[in-house]
């Protein structure tokens, strides 16, 4: 068996909407083969053996359940509510999600004697699998004549009021002042005096009495962030995985070792006794009267205290020793992880069956990390359980979750995974917390599930080189070509309203952008999509590329002044419009989150690329006119003339536009140079009217958060 879901409920930033966080199954992992002889020499090559040949395959990528998202959007309250739960049996009055609170406050009525009554509620989701040795004797009363043939089963725990008369009571006291005399902090200090009872209910809200707890059911191993809470903590987590291996796994050596304590105590006390004792004794009598009183030093060593001082870690760095004091926080936070699950799988039962659901939560292990060996996260701690699986004769069927908030560790889990599957994503709405358990028939088009088609790896791609920042963005664009990523983020930075807002760019090419729309849409933040018109010309609209060294007349490069029709080659307009048909296309295509823009009319003419809708909007602008006049002299004089006639930029942008082709990126970037260094405002391009109006509809999106 194993927590198919959870969903909170009024707790803490949880609220009664889009509250259930989903978790991937368990894998048993069952070694057949134990390593008898611990202290042969040959341990390490004949464990490294059983890791690959004797043990079924642990993979942690694909088993482990990513909750991912910014700071505050929950993740870590989803391990506190479990560990509150299964570790301390109770939750506390700041438990309650405030604004809860604050709503129910304002509806209470006290002449309604059927009110509801604050509460809290988690509702665990079981799935119970098939041909399993697991033991269920103790979800009996929650199993229900309907559930006959379903694997499922729900315990619901709700955190309710004890006495509901004396708390009614109470709100009656506290209205008869008035209705505006009841505040907020009043109605908190009245919750905080009141008695709560932790109490357990089937699906159908039929309340269970027996003396079941969810910990019978569920245990939690916590490995929290910055856990590093001493220059020693590696000897003090080894030392303690040593002690409970002595007393669990080697008990007749740990006799051995306090036999020999016991004489090595006795021979120290004798020789104490006949050196030091004495001369103790003689200096205290000339003090004190020593008539009815003497002093005896005795040696006390013990296992406990000998082995709080036995293990000194260090590391090893080419031929030195290095103290862990001094070594790197990245690595000693990676080794404190992995030698906690040492610890677990060390304690772990050697039954064969399972009474038990078992979760390991990490909680943003990331810490002190740089980014590749975030990267390798994931493949270090499959590695490390693989390697230690081998060496015991168990059944471990543990879940494990991680929270986290690096693009790193979410690309390693889907590419490691090779699936989008098992990723419970975390934002923010009206200040709940908002899951969206992500999986690829909800992000991938639905005819292109499948891992091997093109628009799952085109996904998989991008996702890994820069799109993981979705994830953990207030808002994002996507663009179509190397200029806009370039120059955009300048004029972002320079809004008073964006520039306080993480917004993540990505040049993915804007008529592939359909292919997040799932994905967009799961997740909910505003996504702006910059593309390209791509009106399809006919041969004779199209000219003929020239050089420099050809002469050819102006009029080839044909403008677009109408869309009557015209057609767009582009797949994201296609798709989201829902047709090629220009003539009717509005100025943009809002859809929820997702706004999608292209080039509309400018100056009497439709341009079919940023550079090209960039000369028309600011055909005078002196930067302008000099970056062009500096890449192409011989052109720039011709279509402006030796008299310059900047109007004249305006009717030929197409031409412009076919020059540039094959310097997009020098155009880019020499713009770029120019305005930041740039002093006077009114000298700085605009930017095309399809680009600012899709920045102020992200201005307006995020305007209410």
């Amino acid at each position: 068996m194993y927590l198919k879901s959870l969903k909170l409920i009024n707790y803490r930033k949880f609220s009664v909407k889009q509250n259930e966080i989903e978790f991937i199954s368990s894998k048993l992992v069952k070694t057949d083969k134990k390593i008898e002889n611990q202290d042969d020499e040959n341990i390490i090559e004949d464990l490294e053996v059983a890791s690959n040949e004797e043990i079924s395959d642990v993979d942690v990528a694909s088993d482990t359940t990513l909750i991912i998202g910014k700071n505050n959007a929950g993740k870590t309250t989803i391990i506190t509510a479990l560990d509150t739960l299964i570790n301390h049996g109770k939750f506390g009055i700041n438990d309650f999600n405030y604004r809860y609170l604050q709503q129910y406050l304002r509806k209470y009525n006290v002449n309604d004697n059927k009110v509801d009554l604050p509460f809290i509620e988690c509702v665990f989701t079981v799935e119970l699998e098939e041909n399993s040795d697991d033991r269920i004797s103790n979800l009996i009363p929650f199993m229900l004549v309907e559930d006959v043939g379903s694997s499922e089963l729900k315990i619901c725990v709700r955190y309710e009021i004890a006495d509901a008369s004396f708390f009614k009571s109470e709100m009656e006291k506290l209205f008869s002042e008035g209705t505006e005399q009841v505040t907020f902090s009043r109605f908190f200090e009245l919750l905080g005096s009141t008695d709560f009872d932790l109490n357990y209910y089937d699906k159908n809200e039929n309340k269970i009495d027996s003396d079941f707890k969810i910990s019978n059911l569920i245990e939690l191993q916590c490995i929290k962030a910055n856990h590093l809470n001493s220059d020693h903590c590696l000897t003090e987590a080894f030392n303690k995985i040593i002690k409970y291996r002595y007393e669990h796994t080697f008990p007749n050596e740990k006799k051995e070792i306090d036999k020999k304590l016991k004489e090595v105590n006795r021979d120290l006390s004798v020789n104490i006794s006949k050196n030091h004792t004495d001369i103790v004794q003689r200096v205290l009598e000339k003090l004190i009267s020593m008539e009815h009183m003497g002093v005896q030093l005795n040696a006390d060593i013990t296992f406990d205290k000998l082995l709080r001082d036995l293990i000194k870690y260090e590391y090893i760095e080419e031929n030195a020793n290095v103290p862990e004091d001094q070594f790197g926080l990245g690595y000693t936070n990676l080794v404190m992880i992995i030698a906690t699950i040492i610890d677990y799988i060390e304690k772990y039962p050697d039954s064969s069956f399972n009474s038990k659901i078992n979760l390991i939560s990490i909680e943003e292990p990331e810490t002190y990390m740089h980014p590749q060996m975030q990267e390798l996260f994931i493949k270090n701690i499959n590695e490390a359980i693989k390697f230690l699986l081998s060496s015991k004769n168990k059944n471990v069927n543990s879940q494990i979750i991680i929270t986290t908030h690096s693009s790193h560790i979410l690309n390693s889990k889907i590419h490691s995974a090779n699936t989008f599957n098992n990723i419970c994503y975390l934002s923010e709405n009206q200040f709940n917390a908002v899951a969206v358990n992500l999986n690829n028939k909800r992000i991938v088009p639905k005819e292109n599930e499948d891992e091997k088609s093109e628009e799952f790896r085109f996904l998989k791609k991008h996702i890994k080189y820069k799109v993981s920042e979705l994830f953990f963005s207030d808002a994002a664009i996507f663009v179509e070509g190397f200029a806009e990523d370039l120059i955009l983020p300048y004029y972002i930075e320079k809004s008073e309203k964006l520039n306080k807002r993480y917004i993540s760019i990505f040049n993915i090419n804007g008529a592939h952008g359909f292919l997040y729309k799932r994905l967009v849409e799961a997740l909910g933040i505003p996504v702006l999509i910059i593309t390209d018109l791509d009106i399809k010309r006919e041969d004779e609209e199209e000219g003929e590329s020239i050089d420099d060294n050809k002469a050819k007349s102006i009029a080839s490069y044909a403008q677009i002044d109408s869309l009557n029709g015209k057609k767009t080659t582009n797949a994201t307009i296609i798709e989201l419009k829902g047709d090629s048909n220009l003539s009717n296309i509005s100025s943009y295509i809002e859809k929820d989150n997702l706004y999608l823009t292209y080039q509309g009319k400018i100056n009497g003419y439709y341009a079919t690329s940023f550079e090209e809708a960039l000369i028309l909007t600011n055909y005078n602008n002196e930067i302008i006119n000099n970056i062009l006049k500096e890449l192409k002299p011989r052109i720039y004089a011709h279509v402006v003339g030796t008299v310059p006639d900047y109007r004249k930029n305006i009717d030929n942008s197409y031409k412009w536009q076919v020059k540039l082709a094959n310097c997009k990126g020098e155009f880019a970037s020499k713009l770029l140079y120019q305005i930041v260094n740039e002093d006077l405002e009114e000298k700085i391009p605009q930017l095309p009217k399809y680009i600012s109006d899709g920045l102020n509809w992200i201005e307006k999106k995020l305007g209410g958060k």
